[in-house]
């Protein structure tokens, strides 16, 4: 698929442009300088220059930076430095007063987004802001089996065939659905990661859990994960079933089995995200009766690759 099908999407998607252009909005100055990571297509600059930035340094490591400079000249952009380079190459890089780096994916983390914004520290000068300052990550039990019919196949159309195995690796694997909230039982938030200030940087190991109660009778099916950022103070932008719908959907981890708790058991999900070197994602299920587990099942991204 070329490249240009990305830039589709996110250039056509009014929900994140107008979160992203009131976020730049509020915190540039004239006369502020403005570094773009991951600039693609170069929008966000283009913006940037429009709200009184004096210069925009864009960074960008595909041939995006291409379509930036042709998109440029069309609208008579002035003030830009172009930078074909990722952003983690670049050594000593001139400081800006406003860093804005949109590089989400539909699991928040599998663009290399968190690695990417604690790089992009070095580009912030002190004081400055940092967009998206934080991000909340959030998963719900989903209670239809829909999702779960169209992912697990293998039975309907194997024609006697075992396939078992096949069967395993599908299943250790997240998926980019639709999800409805109608589909879904309570959302628990699982970790929240704050992109902005001094302090430590934040590992790219994370690890959550969730617990529910009362599902008592209610087929789990799977679960489903989606994110809100903050991209500056008062203003967030969201992959939630109940927000408005935006170019990204949600993400879908299935079970191995299907868990029905019985009255007095709980629902207990340890999710476990590595973006250190790509992304590897676990998800380990229980039913909890007293405390202890009545049934476990571990689901594992690495396991889910051929």
């Amino acid at each position: 698929m070329s490249e240009i099908e990305l830039h589709r999407k996110l250039l056509g998607d009014e929900v994140r442009n107008d979160a992203l252009a009131e976020a730049l909005k509020r915190v540039i100055r004239p006369g502020m300088s403005v570094a773009d990571i991951g600039a693609g297509s170069g929008f966000l600059s283009f913006l940037a220059r429009r709200l009184g930035a004096d210069h925009c340094h864009l960074y960008e490591y595909s041939d995006a930076l291409g379509l930036a400079r042709e998109l440029a000249r069309r609208n008579k952009v002035t003030g830009l430095t172009f930078v074909h380079a990722h952003s983690s190459e670049v050594k000593k890089p001139p400081r800006a007063d406003v860093v804005v780096s949109e590089t989400l994916g539909n699991f928040a983390l599998e663009e290399g987004l968190l690695e990417t914004l604690v790089d992009a520290r070095r580009f912030v000068k002190p004081g400055g802001a940092l967009i998206p300052a934080a991000l909340t990550q959030f998963v719900a039990p989903v209670t239809h089996r829909r999702l779960q019919a169209e992912i697990d196949v293998f039975g309907r159309a194997s024609h006697g065939l075992d396939l078992g195995p096949a069967r395993e690796v599908a299943l250790n694997n997240m998926y980019v659905k639709t999800v409805r909230a109608d589909e879904l039982g309570e959302a628990r938030q699982w970790d929240r990661i704050a992109f902005a200030g001094a302090g430590k940087p934040p590992a790219s190991l994370r690890k959550g859990a969730a617990r529910w109660s009362g599902l008592a009778g209610t087929t789990v099916h799977g679960f489903a994960l989606w994110w809100q950022v903050e991209l500056v103070p008062g203003v967030t932008l969201s992959t939630s079933p109940l927000a408005p719908p935006t170019h990204w959907e949600q993400v879908y981890l299935p079970l191995l089995q299907p868990v029905t708790p019985r009255p007095g058991q709980d629902l207990d999900l340890a999710l476990t995200s590595d973006t250190r070197n790509g992304v590897r994602l676990v998800w380990e299920t229980r039913v909890l009766d007293g405390g202890k587990p009545a049934s476990s099942q571990r689901q594992d991204l690495a396991r889910g690759r051929l």
